[in-house]
């Protein structure tokens, strides 16, 4: 099986790479006609085009409606955003400079000179405007929405009610302003410039289908630009030859992402099929990675976690104490020692990283220890008592649950074949369903809240670099179709942290707030933090300045990448 699937990665590299020869930028079809380029195309040379691994990818290729890390690692090469951050953590100008208001409220961005869309076309105030006004329209549904909710007239233009969105002035072509609520003044805000600026020209709608439709078909203005997709086959981006700050241009021709499985990516690396690739985390790959000698290896805490959701609106499921029970009978330490190994990863405990600045006294928090006793007791607790046949009930129901496990990646299918076992012996009827990532999407984030069909999922989460859980999984407000919480569960205390901690400038004060928030989400846990882990990559030498590390992705130093 690996042996064919491999083979098939070779076949459809081979054949991108043959089409890569001779190709430069294309125009799309179906798509608004673009200007001429104002610089000459140069040739495209396959031995300079970096080839990555991986699997993951749904072709949403917007930087407002991406809702997965894979697209948008797609997203960030092709679109530049007003702010980028550094490999400290620090927030920094990408596109433009920017002032903060003595309140504290007010934005005031002016763009640096010369920008231009790949079509040639100049990137002004007007693309900015047209970006963030799409987000806050009546029509969106994507995860971003928060980026926009907390600025000065939202409801208003997101109802319908205003045709204007008052939080956003231009001034002229290089300035413009986005004023915040007048009790939304947050450190955090600044992340709401994280996103790229589409231009108007080719994104401006009538329909939103019009706008949608354009997700496979996406125009930018960063080093990148789009030429192909192939679902669940490769996507194929070339360098942007009419790139506005030529002193910075992409050092390599293009990027070719192939979709390879995790079981593939060493065999792939091995081969020189592909350049480089997140290898998933574990001794055994750890090991088998650095004995390639083609191949060299980074490994680094990464700025996320992974995590179990529960539904719960589901009545088997919204008793806190059932949610205790079954957390202390997952064995996470015994996942981790399996799934990872020593070093690569470490039991969660709580909803931000440990990379950062408001990471939690971890003696402040339940480790919730496997403990099958006080899983049980638990569950007696809450009514559901064991019947004869080795199952819980209560008032004549079955304690069963449902559990949406993707396969493209192992720990998943790990973790729940654990579950199995010993939630069985606490009298659990477990259903797992196996299927890929996309449809695990489709069933929990992307319907609205009374269409979300699911108990149990698990997944993988990239925090924000600022600590504030608004727009992610503990936030209310982001339970909607799209959004990124599923679990349905509310917690008007915790939300009034949430809000406290975000508003908050003093560093201190606001560590001292998320260690009360991190402390309900432990107690509550509508969401399990399964691990901290290491993320582990694999780059060929033949790749020079691919630096990684906790905030430093390869998209972010794509500039710095080039290929001998």
């Amino acid at each position: 099986m690996k042996t064919k699937k491999l083979l098939s990665l070779i076949l459809v590299v081979a054949m991108v790479l043959i089409s890569f020869a001779g190709c430069g930028t294309k125009e799309q079809s179906g798509t608004p006609e673009q200007p001429k380029a104002e610089t000459p195309k140069e040739e495209i040379k396959a031995d300079k085009i970096l080839k990555m691994g991986g699997t993951g990818f749904s072709g949403v290729f917007n930087p407002i409606m991406a809702d997965t890390t894979y697209d948008d690692y797609i997203t960030s090469v092709l679109f530049e955003a007003l702010t980028i951050n550094n490999s400290e953590g620090e927030y920094v100008p990408m596109l433009a400079d920017w002032k903060l208001s003595d309140d504290k409220l007010t934005y005031t961005f002016t763009l640096k000179d010369g920008i231009k869309f790949s079509d040639g076309t100049p990137l002004t105030t007007e693309d900015v405007a047209f970006t963030y006004e799409t987000i806050a329209c009546p029509d969106y549904n994507g995860p971003r929405a928060y980026a926009v909710s907390s600025m000065k007239g939202y409801d208003e233009f997101h109802s319908g009610a205003k045709a204007t969105f008052d939080a956003i002035k231009i001034i002229d072509r290089k300035t413009l302003s986005f004023t915040f609520a007048d009790d939304k003044a947050a450190p955090a805000n600044i992340e709401c410039f994280i996103y790229g600026i589409m231009p108007k020209h080719y994104y401006k709608f009538d329909k939103w289908e019009d706008f949608l439709a354009l997700n496979e078909k996406p125009l930018g203005s960063h080093v990148m630009t789009f030429d192909s997709y192939a679902p669940k086959q490769f996507i194929k981006l070339v360098k942007n030859q009419n790139y506005w700050d030529s002193a910075n241009a992409a050092k390599i021709d293009g990027v070719l992402v192939s979709e390879v499985p995790d079981e593939s990516i060493l065999a792939a690396l091995q081969t020189n099929q592909i350049d480089f690739a997140q290898i998933a985390s574990s001794k055994d790959n750890l090991d088998a990675a650095n004995a390639l000698s083609n191949i060299s290896v980074t490994n680094y805490l990464g700025n996320g976690y992974t995590y179990m959701c529960f539904n719960c609106t589901r009545p088997q499921l919204a008793d806190v104490k059932v949610r205790q029970a079954l957390m202390y009978a997952l064995d996470r330490e015994s996942f981790i020692d399996a799934q990872y190994g020593e070093g690569l990863a470490e039991v969660g405990m709580a909803p931000i990283s440990p990379s950062s600045w408001a990471f939690p006294d971890a003696s402040d928090l339940n480790p919730y220890k496997f403990d099958m006793e006080k899983a049980g007791q638990l569950m007696d607790e809450a009514g559901w008592k064991m019947g004869s046949d080795g199952f819980r009930y209560k008032d004549g129901q079955k304690f069963s649950v449902n559990w949406l496990v993707y396969t493209d990646s192992s720990w998943p299918g790990t973790l729940s074949g654990m579950a199995a076992d010993t939630w069985k012996q606490l009298g659990v009827d477990l259903k797992i369903e196996l299927m890929d990532f996309d449809t695990v999407v489709s069933r929990t984030m992307d319907p609205e809240p009374a269409d979300k069909d699911f108990d149990i999922y698990t997944m993988g989460f990239v925090l924000n670099i600022d600590p504030d859980p608004t727009g992610a999984l503990f936030d209310d407000d982001a339970y909607v179709a799209g959004g990124f919480n599923s679990s349905g569960y509310k917690n008007a205390d915790a939300m009034e942290l949430v809000k406290k901690g975000k508003a908050e400038f003093d560093m201190a004060k606001r560590a001292e707030i998320y260690k009360e928030w991190a402390a309900i989400m432990n107690e509550e846990i509508p969401h399990i933090i399964i691990a901290y882990r290491k993320e582990l990559w694999g780059i060929n030498t033949r790749v020079k300045g691919m630096d990684l590390g906790t905030y430093a992705k390869w998209t972010d130093v794509i500039k710095n990448i080039s290929i001998e």
